[in-house]
């Protein structure tokens, strides 16, 4: 289940250190959210901002009445296994960090470009992070972001999905970027030039059911509140935006 705040006092503090600071840099820091702004921007946005930082609310207790079914486990909705073919790192770090992306999102690949690396060299290649990408294209604003997380997933099917990954957060609006039709016979180029099966990877790419796995990963994070990206859920906590890296290791010491 995703938890919003850490039950530790300790975590609580920290998360609440940094919430007035994340209210400013959220807005310059992450790509719209999926659904339509409502007319109250500003109360929106800070509604939120607000429930992804502080401690849910207490609810009075509901009447006597059947026992209700138990929430599926994070690990459960995004199917986080230990052989993940989008997954980097030791399936028993202490933290996991799962990354809700888009591939056409400038501040997903802003993280990409400046933080992840060293992501990667400092939390997960020393054990103590698992880092797992799962898909949120933003198909209101950013037209090519479903055919490229299907691309990606279908080179993952081939064990190349970080390798792909990576090819399109640094291709976008060079060789490709918002026009689906086009798109999609440049991400065949990519699959050729990676080595990959050419005739598997543009049948996954066409194949319908390829689509709605993507759209059904993306109805899971819009349903647990995560509209917007990058975001990450690092231990069950949420945090929005294309952070700076100090930010990551902070919250990975805290846990």
């Amino acid at each position: 289940m995703l938890v919003i705040a850490s039950n530790d006092s300790e975590g609580v503090e920290f998360v609440k250190r940094f919430s007035c600071w994340m209210l400013l840099v959220f807005v310059l820091t992450a790509c719209g959210s999926y659904a339509p702004p409502e007319t109250s921007g500003g109360t929106t946005e800070l509604r939120q901002t607000s429930v992804a930082l502080n401690r849910p609310p207490t609810i009075p207790p509901l009447p006597p009445g059947p026992t209700p079914t138990p929430r599926p486990a994070l690990t459960e909705i995004f199917d986080l296994r230990d052989d993940d073919p989008r997954a980097l790192g030791d399936p028993n770090a202490p933290v996991l960090i799962v990354e809700f992306t888009d591939f056409e999102c400038t501040f997903c690949q802003r993280f990409f470009q400046e933080t992840r690396p060293q992501i990667l060299s400092e939390l997960v290649e020393t054990g103590k992070v698992r880092l797992v990408v799962r898909d949120l294209p933003l198909t209101t604003i950013h037209p090519s972001a479903l055919v490229a997380a299907v691309a990606a997933n279908c080179a993952a099917d081939q064990g190349q999905f970080f390798p792909m990954y990576e090819r399109l957060f640094s291709s976008h609006q060079q060789e490709w970027g918002g026009v689906p039709q086009r798109d999609r016979v440049v991400f065949g180029e990519f699959a050729d030039q990676l080595g990959l099966d050419g005739a598997t990877f543009r049948a996954c790419l066409d194949d319908p059911e390829s689509e709605k796995a993507v759209l059904n990963e993306m109805q899971a994070a819009l349903a647990l509140g995560i509209n917007s990206t990058p975001n990450f859920v690092i231990n069950g906590q949420l945090v929005r935006g294309a952070q700076p890296y100090r930010v990551f290791e902070e919250l990975v010491n805290q846990q």
